[in-house]
Parts: structure tokens; sequence; C-alpha cells
């Protein structure tokens, strides 16, 4: 029992956590008479950020703008730029605290703005309409950072990484995204909606695993050592992104739709370019989707393998690709190969998103399963990554050098 007391140990913490993200997103805000309404993708954008655009509560904000941080912190590492590169992990770690703290704030105003109707200001006494206002923000404000914090600390203590906080929330609304998503007439519970669901659900699931799990392996060859019963290699994943652009592409497709929530901007011909261009029911804004899906697929898939960082560590140790030249053409050569396999993780992501929802302009119930198979990848991703750290955790504590 000894032996697994680590792993028990940080399943305990998680769950914690987990349990702490639960019951805030249970906690109202005072004096809010009415629940507000939340449709198509603001639903499924709450789902997956563990927030909640139909109350206010503590943490309504949810992951939210912790992942958009992560978004443009990500993407400012990937320009290579000296000046971030050279930034101790305490001073990066602030500035994405600060990308944090600026998109709660600008979350928290839309979506106070858009409760606006629903809050009995009369209940706060001597406050003013503009007092109130800024007490909420300010709480919102609060519990975004607190999430982000349990986020943070999940990492260091927990299993998982961040996303685990995400999961109970994804797997309640996994049946709502289906039979009501962007659409509400229920077509999945009939016979027929079944007989199709069923088969596809499981087609799905194979083939996701299969190409999750897939890789292409590069052998090493490794200079003054006997190589005879060594199977060194660099694995490049085919979906070297994971779930990564779908989990971002929903939230980054998510926040101009925030501004519908602004009641001033209704019937604005701004609001109108935004609905047309980040819509679900639109040409433009599936391809638009499309566009946001490719781009966060090759930019997260170069930030899980950096290739640069994989050519300098072989010419370090000396170790190199049979037939390639150490240096820049290892570099060269392992970005190939990585972008090959970006256009086919890319290719399979646009599939299971877009054609349900180019096939949903003319039958508006198949646009639900482009949200529902990017949620169940998405579950398979958070499940695989406990499962791993799980299993590594056990076997370091198998592991002896005598």
């Amino acid at each position: 029992m000894k032996e697994y007391y680590g792993v028990i140990k940080r399943c305990l913490w998680t769950l914690t956590f987990v349990s702490i993200v639960q019951f805030g997103g249970l906690l109202q805000l005072p004096s809010v008479i009415s629940s507000g309404e939340s449709e198509g993708i603001l639903r499924i954008f709450s789902a997956i950020t563990a927030g909640n655009t139909t109350k206010l509560t503590l943490f309504s904000l949810g992951l939210g703008p912790y992942m958009m941080a992560l978004i443009l912190w990500s993407t400012l590492t990937m320009l290579d730029i000296d000046s971030i590169n050279n930034l101790s992990k305490k001073q990066a770690g602030f500035i994405q605290r600060i990308l944090t703290f600026i998109f709660c704030m600008l979350q928290a105003i839309t979506t106070i703005a858009h409760f606006k109707t629903s809050i009995a200001y009369e209940k706060f006494g001597r406050l003013t309409e503009n007092e109130v206002n800024l007490s909420l923000v300010l709480l919102l404000i609060t519990g975004g950072m607190i999430v982000s914090y349990i986020a943070d600390i999940n990492m260091k203590k927990g299993v998982g990484k961040q996303m685990v906080l995400i999961l109970p929330g994804l797997l309640a609304n996994i049946p709502a995204m289906l039979f009501s998503g962007q659409t509400n007439k229920g077509f999945f519970i009939t016979p027929l909606g079944m007989g199709i669901l069923i088969p596809v659900t499981l087609l799905f699931l194979f083939a996701s695993v299969f190409l999750y799990k897939g890789e292409r392996r590069i052998n090493v060859q490794q200079t003054a050592i006997d190589v005879s019963f060594q199977n060194s290699y660099i694995p490049i994943k085919v979906l070297s992104a994971g779930a990564l652009p779908f989990m971002f592409g929903v939230t980054l497709f998510s926040i101009p739709q925030l501004f519908t929530l602004v009641p001033s901007l209704k019937n604005t011909t701004f609001l109108y370019i935004i609905t047309q261009m980040f819509s679900y029911t639109t040409v433009i804004g599936i391809i638009t989707y499309g566009v946001v899906i490719v781009l966060l697929g090759y930019g997260f898939s170069h930030v899980n393998i950096r290739v640069f960082d994989i050519a300098k560590s072989l010419r370090n140790s000396g170790d190199y690709i049979l037939g390639v030249t150490p240096g820049r053409a290892t570099e060269r050569f392992l970005r190939n190969i990585l972008n090959r396999m970006i256009v086919m993780g890319n290719t399979y992501m646009l599939v299971v998103s877009l054609v349900p929802m180019f096939i949903g302009l003319k039958f508006p119930e198949i646009t639900n399963l482009a949200f529902y198979f990017g949620s169940i990848f998405m579950v398979i991703i958070i499940v695989d990554n406990l499962n791993e750290d799980i299993k590594f955790m056990i076997a370091k504590r198998h592991y002896k050098i005598f």
C-alpha cells in the first residue's frame, strides 16, 4: 500500500480541486433575481471551460480566461523571441497571470452586461448601479483568478494536468450538446437517430483512439554506444496537437459571440458581422471555424514538438539520424515530417468538425454531431492523460538502479 501512497495523494488533490471548482460554480452571486439564457455555442463554451453562462456564479468565467492567456502565451513562445525565451519561470508565470487577469476583466464586464436586467439593484441599499456592477465584476475576476490558480496547482500536486477540471462538466453536458446543442429537435432520441448515432459513435471512437496512438518513429543513432539491443527513436504523433485545437478553437470562436450578450450592441452592423463570421449556421462562419482549427492544430503541434530543441539536443549529445547531417539539416528533416503529420491530423479534425456542420446547413440537427465528436475526443485525451500520469507514478515507484 505504501508504494501507491504518492498516486493516492495526487488523485485526492485532484479530486479536491475538481470539487472546489464544481462547488464554486454553484455559489450564485447576490441579488440576481433570474437566470440568463444560454444557447448554442455559448452553452458549449461554458461546458468546455467549466464556466456557467446561465447563472451568475462565483466561477462563471471558468477556465475561459486562463485558456485564452495560454493560447496567447503559446503563440508568443513560438515566435522564438530572445527576450521571451530568456525569461525565468517566475517571470513567465507572472506575465501569464497578468494576461489571465486582463481576459478575466474583459469577460467579466461582458458577462455583467448580459445579466444587467437580472440584477436587483434595489437590494444593495445605497450603492449606485455602477458600484454594484463594479462589485460583481470584481467578484467574477476573483473567481476566474482562483480557478486559474487551481489549474496551475493541479499541475504540481494532482494528475491529469489543467484540463481535468473540465471533465465533470464535459461529461454532464455531452448529452445536452447532442440533443440540444445548436438545435433542439431531438432527432437523435428517435429510433432512426439512435440507429445512426450508435455505429457512428463507435466508428469515431475507434478512429480517434487509433490515430491518437499512431505515431511516426524516427530512429536515432547513438555514437560510441552498442545499439544492438537499443530502440532509441523520436516519436511524432499523427494528432500531435491532441484535443487542443478543438478545445481552444471553440473558446476562440466563442469569444466574439460574447458581444451578443451586450444589450447596447443589438441591431448594429458590428454585431451582424460578428454573428455571420462566428456562427456555425453560415458558410462563412464554418469556414472561419475551419481556419481557426487548422491554425491551432499547426501552432500547438509545434509547441508540443519543438523540432529546434530536439535537433539541438541531438547535436549536443552526439546522436544523429542516419543519413541526415546534424544541426539545421536535422531540424528541417524533423520539421518536414512534423508538418506532414500536422496535415494528416488537421484533415481528421476538419472532417469530424466541419462535415457535420455543412450537412447541418440542410439538416440542422446534424450540426450537433460536430460538438458531440469534439467533446468525446476531449474526454479521450483527458482520460488518457490521467491514465499516463498514474501509470508513470506507479512505474516510478518500482524503478531501482540496483
